[in-house]
């Protein structure tokens, strides 16, 4: 589920510092909604608010700042429905108190706000209208609770068909407590049924690591007790159905999570009257199905599958075999186009996983009843014990979390990657990236990135790791031609380089190779791939730049809603092979005032051929800043050099004193 938090509508001390923590912690969208408050003092919050995080800011006045700061969209209320028009160009919410109100609009916003749901916190009095919850069914767009919404409220909205929730009272009343109580709401509890392994590499232990390391709170039952460890299985101990549904019934007391995710199971009756019992028990819930045939110690299980086991699909949202187990469950002879029909006859899904399949890449395929996608990753050199349990956990969180599924799944197959790539042992270590977004800057707050070449006798792992010494904070790797398996190997020794120096790191062209490595973002030049196409696959939170010549591209790139502008040439360059007609001092001042008197406020980097005498000259024209490769590269050290024109670009030495 969505959520949304609602800035207090008085001011509070340090509430902009506060709400960074927030979105570091992975608050997607903040409404900032100040009554009374004129336009300087939005202005002034705005501004203390980082520039990598105004991308989600939403505002309930002073629209025309949406432009001027690319924040996100705006909020109106239910009576200036009428207003939409002259917002079109954004993100459009609404707020309602209705169902009525709702099926009335003029429009279709991006979300509406139905409030109050429960009494309101922060307004004392305000008495939630719903004596019971809603029936969303019939309602067109994405609906967000709001009013009186605490952690316990959550799952109730969830079943009821909410897209989100919204909050203001419990985050505010106790601005100390923020934080906590925003990563509480936040955070969805899900379930596991599994067998116990004592190694922890497979089954429920697994599973509560894997959920912990995905940000989400894991709700552990057991349901066999094996005998093994990472490499030799010797028994199973089934825990009987009834046990199985003890422990469920205590924590469905207090908990009802949206996903479950079922792996080691004794048979298909008791799997068949246990999915029973969780939806009888659980409204609404969806269950992720492990089909453990067999275990990677060799141990079967169910030796003969009875065909009669396809009627429990119909409560299985996903079910994720490997390609041994798809033969043995739907036939030696199956293929796409026949899970394919099994999708659309049941109305699951089935994610076929391709760890095990021959060649140097696991290609894992998702099968919906409407089609079909293909995720792909580089197979690593050491075999884990455990990884199908750990894929369909990760899923399961990431579902949760309000991920769609086929996003869920990509997110999940680059978790195990990074899973078989901690160690060389069969027991994977469960890193989880937190923290990563706290410390890296965004575009919007550098004015330099540097471009790898290669260069005689310096590696560019060395080059990046000089640079960053340097104070470089922003690195483009780029490869042309270069086999995938030395792209890979390169981008993750690069991308450690820039974690250490919390420096941000993305790929040049190769949005595949970027998704693998879960770099920061790609720059793709004017023959790549669309941006939008780019973002679908990445994902929302990462940066997409763009190549631009003219007028024409710049256009182009807004309308894919790039997060940056690579603009050059500036001057011949010989590090690009199909070079554009190059802009000059002329080019940037013309296209840039273009841009001002267009509202276009897409930062730009100047790229091609630049020198240190350009570098003033060329923030003149009022671009963010530039991108460098050559002048950095060909110098003899290139740490100083960095260093030299970062103080620059920051005017702390001039032209005639600085030494690069």
């Amino acid at each position: 589920m969505k959520t949304i938090v609602i800035t207090s509508p008085g001011w509070i001390e340090d509430e902009a510092t506060i709400c960074n923590s927030l979105f570091a912690h992975g608050l997607e969208l903040l409404h900032l909604r100040k009554p009374g408050a004129d336009r300087e003092m939005y202005e002034e919050f705005i501004c203390r608010i980082a520039p990598r995080y105004r991308k989600r800011l939403v505002l309930h006045e002073h629209y025309d700042l949406v432009q001027l700061y690319q924040l996100h969209g705006i909020h109106l209320k239910s009576h200036q429905a009428d207003r939409y028009s002259g917002y079109a160009d954004f993100p459009v919410s609404i707020s309602c108190h209705s169902l009525a109100e709702i099926k009335a609009l003029p429009f279709r916003p991006v979300y509406c706000f139905l409030s109050p749901i429960f009494d309101s916190i922060s307004k004392q009095g305000y008495t939630g209208t719903f004596p019971e919850l809603p029936d969303l069914s019939d309602i067109p767009v994405p609906v967000i609770a709001l009013g009186g919404l605490t952690p316990d409220k959550v799952d109730g909205c969830r079943q009821a068909g909410f897209s989100g929730v919204a909050a203001l009272g419990y985050i505010w009343e106790k601005p100390g407590e923020a934080l906590s109580r925003f990563i509480r709401l936040r955070t969805p509890f899900v379930m596991s049924i599994a067998g116990f392994d004592p190694s922890s590499g497979a089954g429920v232990t697994a599973d509560i690591k894997t959920f912990e390391a995905t940000d989400s709170y894991g709700l552990g039952i057991c349901s066999a007790l094996t005998f093994q460890n990472e490499t030799t299985y010797t028994g199973t101990h089934w825990i009987s159905l009834e046990e199985i549904r003890r422990q469920c019934e205590l924590q469905l007391v207090n908990h009802q999570p949206g996903y479950i995710k079922i792996g080691l199971i004794e048979n298909f009756e008791v799997l068949d009257r246990l999915t029973g019992f969780l939806h009888q028990t659980c409204p609404g819930v969806r269950i992720v199905w492990d089909p453990i045939l067999k275990a990677t110690a060799g141990q079967v299980f169910h030796e003969n599958p009875d065909i009669q086991w396809k009627t429990i699909l119909e409560r299985i949202y996903l079910i994720t075999p490997n390609t041994e187990e798809v033969h043995r469950l739907f036939g030696k002879n199956c293929r796409l186009t026949h899970l394919q029909e099994i999708a659309r006859e049941y109305q699951t899904n089935i994610l076929w996983k391709g760890g095990h399949n021959e060649g140097p890449f696991s290609s894992d395929y998702l099968i919906t009843p409407d089609g079909t996608e293909k995720f792909t990753v580089q197979k690593g050199v050491y075999d884990k014990h455990g990884t199908g349990c750990v894929l369909s956990a990760a899923i399961t969180s990431r579902l949760a979390q309000g991920y769609p599924l086929a996003e869920a799944c990509s997110k999940a197959q680059l978790y195990v990657s990074g899973l078989i790539h901690s160690n060389d042992s069969r027991l994977g270590f469960h890193l989880s990236g937190k923290t990563q977004e706290i410390t890296k800057p965004h575009p919007l707050e550098l004015n330099l990135q540097y471009i790898t070449a290669p260069k005689a006798g310096v590696s560019l792992c060395e080059q990046v790791e000089a640079v960053c010494r340097g104070g470089m904070r922003w690195v483009q790797l780029r490869m042309k031609d270069t086999p995938v398996a030395e792209f890979l190997h390169t981008g993750r020794l690069i991308r450690e380089i820039c974690h250490r120096y919390q420096a941000l790191f993305i790929v040049n062209d190769r949005v595949d190779i970027a998704r693998e490595l879960d770099a920061d973002g790609v720059h793709l030049g004017k023959e790549d791939m669309d941006p939008r196409e780019a973002r679908s696959i990445l994902g929302d939170g990462k940066i997409i730049g763009a190549t631009c010549n003219t007028w024409e591209d710049i256009l182009l790139r807004r309308e894919q809603q790039v997060d940056y502008i690579g603009l050059g040439p500036f001057t011949f360059t010989t590090t690009k092979e199909k070079l554009s007609p190059v802009l000059g001092l002329e080019g940037y001042h013309h296209l840039l005032s273009l841009m001002q008197q267009h509202h276009i406020g897409i930062p730009v980097f100047a790229i091609g051929g630049i020198t240190e005498t350009d570098i003033l000259p060329l923030m003149k024209t009022g671009i963010q800043g530039i991108a460098l490769s050559g002048l950095i590269k060909n110098s003899n050290d290139l740490s100083a050099k960095t260093a030299g024109i970062i103080a620059l670009l920051n005017h702390k030495s001039s032209p005639q004193t600085i030494t690069l």
